[in-house]
């Protein structure tokens, strides 16, 4: 079957919400980013939700970058 609309693929074919039960906004390093926990007690940067354009140049914050914090 093929589908021809305008809407983005996200409005047709909706995500599951489970799978933003382990997302959670921190603050990592003075920077807002949204972080996926994994079974190890890591996590995973997901998202940037900076306003400053230099954390956007910044590697240590890119989605897919592992970080570890501590309490």
């Amino acid at each position: 079957m093929i589908l021809y609309t305008c809407m983005p693929q996200e409005m047709v074919y909706p995500t599951a919400s489970d799978e933003f039960l382990n997302q959670s906004i921190i603050t990592y390093k003075g920077v807002p980013v949204v972080v996926d926990k994994s079974e190890e007690g890591q996590y995973k940067i997901v998202r940037l939700l900076s306003t400053d354009p230099n954390d956007y140049l910044n590697g240590a914050y890119s989605p897919g970058t592992m970080i570890e914090l501590t309490f």
